[in-house]
């Protein structure tokens, strides 16, 4: 008979306690996670992250492979806080800009949710490996912009420190999983890494910066993750935070230098690795024998206003809502609407960019499986019925 575990969301009044550092023990066992059951029955339900991913996440349509060069022109102010980076329209957004405290509760409720789950089956060793390998991605997902979450607002991802520590948040000890004190290092490396030689696993992984795998806007799961990792690899080989455009060198994200350890001969294994995935473009860079340099980053956070402190506040109209967990639009006050009352000139043409982009898709016919949830831009200065204003949130079905 197969069984279900929830890993959801308990909608009463909990105290939501962020992650921090591990009580007790600092030193991990780690081959405790080594064990599997592949003829195991249980199945974990991730419902409730999904129900998350979909009201936080803006997803963004794939780009084409030119170079963002010049800083983005912003009107209306001299302060430009806008990204500069070459890889700026890429990727799934957080709008970590306008969660309310009913989404902030429900992150942090899920990752608690998360850590205690194996205690209530008997122990990860009783999962199959694909229910493991969904778990640890929706755990360390979840964690990551958790701690984003409770920096904000920041900028630079790679300088970020765990919540309430000194220590960097891939580092810190802020789990507890059967007894285990983790860090997001030891679920990525010395957990999946370790036990999984599939270089796809390594894009399930959101670090919370534009340059990472992007964030799904639906939880990974044991019957899909291999799908899943498909479509998230495909989206990543084939942008140019993943694989550049350079004519000396093949250029390559610093995240396959990170997992190398998949990659034995890592020229040879690498480039046959990229062209399962790769477009006709991308192909032509891959197929060129050139070195291979893995040193494209981009540590900037990846929500839509850069980290910025330039959100007008809460009053006034909200360009943005969220959805409350059955997925209904909130209008009241203390509901799921978001308490910022214009979005930036950053936020502005980042959403412009989308846009075009998404019309060039549909135009060209290759818009496939993309849906992209424009967020309307009001004039504070202009009367606003905010009841129009749940329609165009960043929910809605997509991969």
């Amino acid at each position: 008979m197969r069984r279900t575990f929830l890993a959801g969301i308990a909608l009463i009044a909990l105290v939501a306690v962020p992650a921090g550092a591990a009580q007790g023990q600092t030193t991990a066992d780690l081959s405790v996670f080594s064990q599997a059951n592949n003829d195991s029955n249980l199945v974990i339900d991730h419902e409730g992250w999904s129900v998350i991913l979909r009201g936080i996440v803006l997803n963004v349509p794939p780009m084409d492979r030119v170079p963002e060069r010049n800083r983005p022109v912003l009107t209306g102010t001299r302060i430009n806080t806008a990204s500069t980076s070459r890889y700026r329209y890429e990727g799934n957004r957080v709008v970590y800009h306008v969660l309310n405290d009913e989404y902030r509760d429900a992150i942090t409720i899920m990752r608690e949710d998360l850590e205690a789950l194996p205690d209530q089956f008997g122990g990860m060793a009783r999962l199959s490996r694909d229910e493991q390998l969904a778990y640890w991605f929706n755990l360390y997902n979840v964690t990551i912009i958790e701690q984003t979450m409770l920096n904000y607002p920041v900028h630079w991802i790679n300088n970020m420190d765990a919540h309430g520590t000194n220590e960097s948040v891939f580092d810190a000890k802020i789990l507890t999983v059967e007894g285990q004190p983790l860090s997001l290092n030891d679920i990525r490396h010395g957990i999946v890494y370790a036990n999984w030689d599939d270089p796809r696993v390594m894009y399930g992984f959101f670090n919370g910066s534009v340059g990472s795998p992007e964030l799904r806007r639906s939880a990974y799961t044991g019957a899909g993750v291999w799908q899943e990792l498909d479509r998230t690899a495909r989206e990543f080989v084939n942008s140019l935070r993943g694989v550049e455009v350079n004519t000396r060198e093949l250029r390559v994200s610093e995240m396959y230098d990170e997992a190398r350890v998949l990659f034995p001969d890592f020229d040879a294994d690498l480039r046959t690795h990229l062209r399962q995935f790769a477009n006709e473009e991308t192909a032509e860079q891959i197929d060129i024998d050139r070195p291979i340099s893995a040193r494209v980053s981009d540590w900037q956070i990846a929500d839509m206003i850069n980290g910025s402190r330039r959100c007008t506040g809460i009053a006034g109209p909200s360009t943005m809502s969220s959805f409350s967990f059955d997925s209904g639009p909130q209008s009241e006050a203390g509901g799921a609407a978001a308490n910022c009352a214009s979005l930036p000139p950053n936020a502005l043409t980042l959403m412009t960019a989308v846009r075009a982009r998404r019309i060039e898709l549909i135009n060209e016919g290759r818009y496939g499986e993309v849906f992209t949830n424009d967020l309307p831009t009001i004039d504070p200065d202009l009367p606003t019925d905010n009841s129009d204003n749940t329609d165009d949130a960043p929910d809605g079905d997509s991969n």
